[in-house]
């Protein structure tokens, strides 16, 4: 029997990485001696239980003593047995189902512990004899600074530390490691755990002050928090008459994104000792050699621009470009210039373009537009008003978790509606939108209304082209408030109104020009503990249609809403209801009235509440 997932097989602790944690665990077991018996069934077992406990059957398969079994056959432990902990697994074979003979047991270990118990790890230490500066001489002479991490409790032997070298006192959480440091049995023994950085990873980054963190991980994969910074002042100043590191003046977003491409990237080349104009400047992008400028020694700095073609000829990252420049006199060039690094994400989420770092994507899909009502592509017709709409488009290339696709409409400000990738998503998988009635309110007369979405990845966007969407829903305006009958001149249903309030309360529609015989009203009813309507009561909301299939003209039209039990007891003491309609005309106008509110007292002054079975009136 072997656990495949198992990161070393001669491990007796079985140590599973977090990886394998995510779905049902495989177990594999080679062949058994099948009973002889034809027409029989035998029975295998897959046991996973704590170590030294009793077997704990978690998968089983039974075999027709007919059938060859071609070997190894896998049983599974479910993924939601998975938790941390020392476990023991086994097989358990029945022959014919009967006198179950368990198997030799395999130790498994889970562990989700991170380092240092989670902990944010210490601050690394730089050496003493720095005295806070590493300057290009020491680089010269040791080529590397070893600096040492604090020890923690649970250090083990193959732990690793993934380091980082920045300029941001607040690191981003973009940055990524620039080395891992992986600590050795000698290392714990002697509890002695030491990183080493070395020169041309402190000289890529320039002189300035300087931050160095890590963080901790364990050979399962539990990774802890990143450390506390240890800052260090770097030199790298160069001998007289030799030449200055380059600049990349970046915004503050701090790297090279696709926006930072739009806005244009340049490199600037500070004064050096001895400029001529016969001097010709060649800068060097990623090794890639940018056209030569003329020196002027009266313009530093110098401005070289970098062209797309060039930020992208590596694809596109993350990764750190690095960048130098050299000076040709005549046709000899000298030495280079100290290199730097700069951060460059040009990754998208979606398909890349031919117009490239153009913001609009003119290869994404274009979005289809539905009214929940008309249900006709790219129109929004009176029959969707006051109703959501549908947006619909195919989710582009190689879509990946926690990517986000977020909705615009027309000139209504800011994002109306988003999507995150989720595992699983493949291309072309249908993406649905719901855009709320409070956004197409504001635009509802529109014959070419713009709809369209962009995608991201947290570093950079790209928007598709928009659809242009016929929005013409006709309301009818001025639609009057309800009134209620039965209330009184104080506007209140109370204990004594006639009819009584389980009866029924009617809503009355007053008689309308605007509303005909064909149309049909939707009486919308809100209970709410507050006299205003404030307060909304849960399950107190309710909509009664009614189609006015005869109406003479100047008739009021009433409505009465019946449920007594959910719409009505629950205002007990001075509750209220807010009550509206909405028009449907049978032509296809919509339209809806003001909201009333009519006050509902089940409360004698007493403070016994009148009920269907307690009618506490005066008049009875």
């Amino acid at each position: 029997m072997t656990v495949p997932a198992v990161l070393d097989p001669a491990d007796p602790k079985g140590l599973l990485p977090l990886r394998a944690l995510g779905d049902d665990l495989i177990v594999t077991f080679m062949d058994f001696e099948q009973g002889d018996a034809p027409d029989e069934l035998d029975l295998v077992e897959l046991g996973f239980m704590s170590k030294g406990g009793t077997f704990r059957k978690v998968d089983e398969r039974w075999y027709p003593t007919n059938d060859p079994i071609a070997f190894p056959q896998t049983l599974k432990v479910p993924r939601d047995l998975l938790s941390e902990g020392v476990y023991e697994v086994a097989i358990q074979i029945s022959i014919y189902g009967n006198n179950p003979n368990e198997g030799p047991r395999k130790t498994l270990t889970i562990d989700t512990t991170k380092p240092n118990f989670g902990n944010k790890p210490g601050a690394a230490g730089f050496p003493p004899e720095l005295n806070g500066t590493i300057t290009e001489t020491f680089l010269a002479q040791e080529g590397e600074v070893s600096v040492l991490v604090p020890w923690y409790d649970d250090a083990e032997a193959l732990d690793r530390a993934p380091y980082y070298w920045t300029s941001e006192a607040i690191p981003p959480d973009s940055e990524t490691p620039i080395r891992e440091q992986e600590f050795s049995a000698e290392d714990i023994r002697d509890k002695r755990l030491s990183i080493t950085v070395y020169a041309d990873e402190i000289r890529s980054w320039g002189s300035g002050t300087r931050y160095f963190y890590y963080h901790l991980r364990d050979r399962a994969g539990n990774e802890g928090p990143n450390s506390f910074l240890s800052a260090i002042e770097v030199d790298l100043s160069p001998a007289p008459g030799a030449l200055l590191p380059p600049r990349v003046p970046l915004s503050s977003r701090g790297l090279v994104d696709r926006q930072q491409a739009r806005d244009g990237v340049a490199v600037e080349v500070d004064e050096y000792d001895f400029a001529d104009p016969g001097h010709k400047l060649a800068v060097f992008w990623d090794d890639t050699p940018l056209p030569e400028i003329p020196i002027d020694p009266s313009a530093f700095p110098l401005s070289v621009p970098v062209p797309w073609s060039t930020l992208h000829a590596k694809g596109d990252g993350p990764l750190r470009a690095k960048i130098y420049y050299k000076i040709r006199q005549g046709t000899a060039y000298g030495p280079p210039s100290p290199t730097i690094s700069v951060a460059v994400n040009l990754t998208l989420a979606g398909q890349d373009h031919a117009k490239a770092p153009a913001l609009i994507n003119e290869d994404l899909a274009l979005v289809e537009v539905y009214g929940e009502e008309s249900q006709t592509r790219n129109t929004l017709l009176t029959d969707d008003f006051g109703l959501p709409a549908s947006v619909l488009l195919p989710l582009y290339d190689a879509p990946e978790q926690g990517q986000l696709l977020e909705l615009h409409w027309g000139s209504y400000p800011g994002v109306v509606a988003f999507y995150e990738v989720k595992p699983g998503d493949v291309a072309g998988k249908s993406v649905r939108f719901s855009v709320p009635w409070n956004v197409i309110d504001t635009d509802k007369e529109n014959p070419a209304l713009p709809v369209w979405y962009t995608t991201s990845n947290g570093v950079n966007q790209q928007q598709s082209l928009p659809t242009r969407v016929a929005v013409s829903i006709v309301v009818i305006e001025g639609l009057k408030e309800v009134v209620f009958p039965h209330a009184n001149r104080d506007g209140v249903l109370h204990c004594c109104s006639r009819p009584r309030l389980w009866k029924g309360v009617t809503v009355r529609v007053k008689a309308d020009p605007f509303i005909e015989q064909g149309d049909t009203l939707t009486v919308c009813w809100q209970g709410s503990t507050g006299l205003n309507g404030s307060e909304p009561i849960k399950g107190t909301y309710e909509e009664i249609e009614k189609e006015l299939t005869t109406l003479l003209p100047g008739e009021d039209i009433d409505i009465v809403v019946e449920d007594y039990d959910r719409l009505v007891a629950p205002m007990v003491n001075y509750g209220s209801a807010l009550v509206y309609y909405r028009l449907k005309k049978s032509m296809g106008g919509r339209g809806i009235s003001k909201k009333e509110i009519v006050i509902i007292n089940r409360t004698l002054p007493s403070g016994a509440v009148c009920s269907p079975l307690n009618d506490l009136c005066e008049e009875n």
